[in-house]
């Protein structure tokens, strides 16, 4: 079997993928996830457990809570990033988490898993997004 000559996704890919990501009905919310995993090469559970209280808008800083044993750390934020977020943050219901869905309750967020948790404890299934699947086995960039 041929090795492929990297395992992570350039820039530019990244843009065609948020490009594509912008094309369906939470275009901004999907295309700021992909930004922030890219970025800040984030796990799906990362991803969909940020908080709004993650992030200080005024020092330009992501608190980033690691998964599998991983060192949690402070990450610089962007300017594109910040942008992103602060749409996000005008766009979305108020909840504790950057991304739900319509499908979750105030509280809930979407989970890595493709579920939409709600406040009763039971799960709502729907089908994940179409960007998930290009990311299935790709490192990205440190």
């Amino acid at each position: 079997m041929l090795k492929r000559p990297r395992e992570y996704l350039t820039e530019p890919e990244i843009e065609r993928l948020m490009d594509a990501a912008r094309q369906n009905r939470w275009s901004h919310r999907d295309a700021t996830a992909i930004l922030l995993a890219y970025r800040h090469g984030l796990r799906a559970s990362e991803l969909v457990a940020l908080r709004w209280d993650d992030i200080d808008f005024t020092t330009s800083r992501l608190h980033v809570r690691r998964s599998k044993g991983g060192e949690t750390a402070v990450h610089p934020l962007g300017g594109k990033e910040l942008r992103a977020l602060r749409r996000l943050q005008r766009e979305s219901a108020k909840s504790l988490y950057l991304f739900v869905s319509e499908r979750t309750t105030q509280r809930g967020r979407i989970s890595a898993d493709g579920r939409a948790g709600r406040k009763d404890g039971q799960v709502q299934v729907f089908d994940p997004q179409p960007y998930a699947a290009p990311f299935d086995g790709i490192q990205a960039r440190q």
